[in-house]
């Protein structure tokens, strides 16, 4: 296990819309009190499982950028610096940007929300000039294309189009030489990605969900095929329970 290429993959912590059910998007929304301690909480555990990381990628949104930077405060800074890119951004929501999603429902339909959400080339209406601006104000400093070049609204389609220039320039390299890579991202960021790396068709991305702060230990062989995978979680009760004299005696 040791010689195979390690990514650890997870969805940012609770954010404050996350807890009161709204469409996030690329809203810069902070974490909840609650996604603090889940943040902190997976370093901790992290650190016990002595990981380290060569790299860690993450997206310019600070629910994930704070969530990673809580775990490798507790598990150690990687090697290399943290990348930072919009291609890892939430998908964009547009006009859903900061809706109750029950409001949203009530207001499209359910089964038109429901399409948006989980179908992959459906994209719902774009956002407004002026709120764009405000959406595209809020990264200022960030390495992003023309503001004219940046998306108004997203299908899930569009956004594993604009993950996969990171993934492969960015994640590919480093896991073909070998090295252990920390992603914190987004459930449609992720939702693509795992599309691409699964083969999951257009229909079956429909079931997929990523549970917040639930990392995903991947493990790759040279080819870049995933010979493992492991919830963190898991790995923690095996790692208890291989310390567990009472669960070692041949006595039990």
């Amino acid at each position: 296990m040791a010689d195979y290429a390690t990514l650890v993959v997870l969805r940012h912590a609770q954010s404050e819309w996350n807890r009161t059910n709204r469409f996030t998007g690329w809203m810069d929304v902070p974490l909840s009190a609650h996604g603090v301690e889940q943040a902190m909480h997976i370093g901790e555990q992290m650190r016990s499982l002595s990981l380290r990381f060569d790299l860690a990628v993450t997206s310019v949104l600070s629910r994930a950028g704070h969530t990673l930077d809580l775990i490798v405060g507790r598990c150690g800074a990687p090697r290399q610096p943290v990348v930072r890119s919009w291609r890892l951004n939430d998908r964009h929501y547009g006009a859903l940007t900061g809706m109750d999603k029950d409001a949203a429902a009530g207001s499209y339909g359910a089964a038109q929300v429901r399409a948006w959400r989980r179908g992959f080339a459906e994209a719902p209406p774009p956002l407004d000039a002026a709120r764009q601006q405000a959406i595209v104000a809020q990264f200022a400093g960030a390495a992003l294309p023309h503001p004219d070049a940046l998306p108004r609204t997203e299908s899930l389609r569009d956004t594993l189009a604009r993950v996969l220039p990171l993934w492969e320039t960015t994640v590919t390299p480093a896991l073909r030489n070998g090295e252990s890579v920390l992603m914190v991202a987004h459930g449609n960021a992720l939702r693509a990605l795992f599309k691409h790396l699964d083969g999951i068709d257009d229909a079956r991305i429909a079931s997929l969900e990523v549970a917040h702060a639930e990392p995903l230990v991947l493990r790759f062989d040279d080819a870049l095929r995933i010979v493992s995978r492991a919830g963190l979680g898991s790995l923690m009760q095996a790692r208890r329970a291989s310390a567990d004299p009472k669960l070692c005696s041949p006595d039990v």
